[in-house]
């Protein structure tokens, strides 16, 4: 189980990453600003906690921007997470599938908070909006089930070669016997 999880943990980490730049390339290429929900989110917590976020004004801004950034990577890592304890207790979805219900658990667990502390409202989103929401959330949930795929399927083959060698280590040792055992 801990290792699936430490997989998708990775493959969440990898995911995030794919979110960033899919964000940024969209940032690039209709030249728009980044969402200031993220600081908006730490204010409300900040808020909910009675505490204050130490510095002068522009310390403030810049620790909310840098915990907004980490929230978001908690966010994605912890999505990664969920993705490989689910697949540890049995479920084995196609990548494809796997991918969309990454998008859907990272959106909900962005957007969810957001939400509940009033910083947002999806039913008030526009069209663009949704899209500048859902396509680098998309990014991160193909690339996460494919990381985590990859990683699996790696992690099967090296513990086939290491039954293999045991096999063959028993065989050598003139015990046959204990070798079928094993390959069965």
């Amino acid at each position: 189980m801990l290792s699936s999880i430490a997989r998708g943990a990775a493959a969440g980490a990898a995911g995030t990453t794919a979110l960033h730049a899919a964000t940024y390339l969209d940032m690039t290429l209709r030249g728009r600003p980044s969402s200031s929900t993220p600081q908006q989110t730490i204010d409300k917590i900040s808020e909910a906690a009675g505490t204050d976020i130490p510095g002068d004004a522009e310390q403030r801004e810049s620790r909310k921007s840098g915990l907004g950034a980490l929230l978001g990577m908690v966010t994605g890592t912890t999505v990664g997470v969920g993705y490989g304890a689910l697949h540890a207790l049995g479920w084995r979805p196609p990548v494809l599938v796997g991918g969309v219900v990454a998008t859907v658990a990272a959106m909900a667990g962005s957007s969810a908070p957001m939400t509940a502390l009033g910083v947002t409202d999806p039913r008030k989103w526009s069209t663009s909006d949704w899209l500048s929401d859902a396509l680098p959330h998309l990014a991160y949930g193909l690339v996460t089930a494919a990381t985590f795929s990859m990683m699996e399927e790696n992690h099967r083959a090296r513990r086939l070669r290491r039954r293999l060698r045991r096999m063959a280590k028993l065989r050598k040792a003139g015990k046959p016997a204990a070798a079928r055992a094993l390959a069965s």
